[in-house]
């Protein structure tokens, strides 16, 4: 093998660990608690992404475990990604789950009324969204995790990235998922 073309594949392997390694020390990075954290209102907010001011900083946060139904199809991979939540939800028309998006936001903004406690390792939250995102767990003023009432409404199903809740909760205990 020429030197050019070792060069690139050493470095093409040098990167994807590196890429990993990072995931892996993100993903186990030890949990920040903020109290009192308020929802900024914002267009962009949904059921599991939104808004949130902490110690004076805004942060953009998408909830560990869950995934809520959009709240538009504005974009191809946004109907993609409703057509394919149609499907999980047993929905015949896909502008029902814009409507279950919307009524997901609205449960948050509701529950998130009062100030909440946010969990974050600052973790970024990859995905379609071209803000950055954080992963976090989210602890309402009642002391409820907003990921678990989203899903016991049935405004949400558990999918996504996961980790160890902040009362040590294993991931795969709360997926319930072998795979995990």
């Amino acid at each position: 093998m020429n030197s050019p073309i070792r060069l690139f594949i050493t470095s093409l392997l040098l990167t994807t660990l590196l890429i990993f390694a990072g995931i892996t020390f993100t993903q186990a990075a030890e949990l920040q608690k903020f109290a009192g954290a308020r929802l900024v209102n914002n267009l962009a907010n949904d059921g599991d992404s939104f808004f949130v001011e902490v110690g004076g900083k805004i942060h953009y946060v998408r909830l560990y475990f869950v995934d809520c139904p959009e709240i538009s199809a504005e974009t191809a991979s946004d109907t993609r990604r409703v057509k394919e939540q149609a499907r999980y939800f047993g929905l015949a028309d896909p502008a029902r789950v814009t409507y279950f998006g919307h009524k997901a936001k609205a449960f948050v903004a509701d529950k998130l009324a009062r100030p909440f406690t946010v969990y974050t390792a600052f973790a970024n939250a990859m995905g379609r969204s071209a803000k950055k995102r954080i992963y976090a767990f989210i602890i309402t003023a009642e002391g409820d995790d907003l990921a678990s009432l989203l899903v016991r409404e049935g405004l949400a199903r558990t999918r996504g990235i996961g980790r160890k809740t902040p009362e040590g909760i294993p991931r795969e205990e709360m997926t319930n998922d072998e795979k995990a």
